[in-house]
């Protein structure tokens, strides 16, 4: 999922397309032109802050989401926010708690020891 997260348009067309909605429908939504948003997604326009803000908006995420890195060494922190982004609500529950009971068990994982024992 992480190559196919490379840019903020990407990021936006996946969302937008995953919450089936139209480019006029976000543009509405987020007030703005659906051409500009279509600019957007193709990588011919980059957005200003402002516009980041109202898409985000639109889209139920955080700008921050569709504004991170295609860095590979945040690969694994920008896969685990694509999940979370497109999950559904009862999904989101079941990923809050999935986390919450990993993050308590104090569970590590031993980098010196590749054979599992």
């Amino acid at each position: 999922m992480g190559d196919t997260l490379a840019s903020v348009g990407e990021r936006i067309r996946i969302l937008r397309q995953k919450r089936n909605l139209t480019q006029e429908q976000l543009g509405e939504l987020a007030g703005l032109n659906p051409n500009y948003v279509g600019q957007v997604e193709r990588n011919q326009r980059t957005p200003s802050i402002g516009a980041i803000r109202a898409l985000a908006e639109a889209l139920g995420v955080d700008p921050g989401f569709l504004l991170l890195s295609p860095d590979k060494s945040a690969s694994s922190i920008s896969n685990l926010m694509a999940y979370v982004a497109l999950a559904t609500p009862e999904q989101m529950a079941l990923i809050t708690k999935i986390a919450e009971t990993v993050v308590s068990s104090g569970y590590r994982i031993n980098e010196n020891d590749n054979d599992g024992e």
